[in-house]
């Protein structure tokens, strides 16, 4: 079993459907909206100061786990 993560825009009026359907079909973990952030990135020095250090820490991570994880799938 694989765990994906997907990145969608939608209409608002579909949100629920969506929800539901996956909720139906598969084993949802998380389903989140993601916040409309382009002001605050565009405007706000320390936004873009935060969301630089996020970007980071995830590159890091996702290395470690590359390097280190012993995935009994592969």
């Amino acid at each position: 079993m694989k765990t994906i993560n997907v990145t969608l825009e939608i209409s608002e009026m579909h949100l629920t459907d969506l929800e539901r359907y996956l909720e139906r079909t598969f084993n949802l973990i998380s389903f989140r909206v993601i916040p409309d952030t382009v002001d605050l990135y565009e405007n706000d020095k320390y936004f873009k100061n935060i969301i630089k250090n996020v970007k980071k820490a995830t590159q890091i991570r996702d290395n470690y786990i590359n390097q280190y994880n012993k995935n009994k799938d592969e």
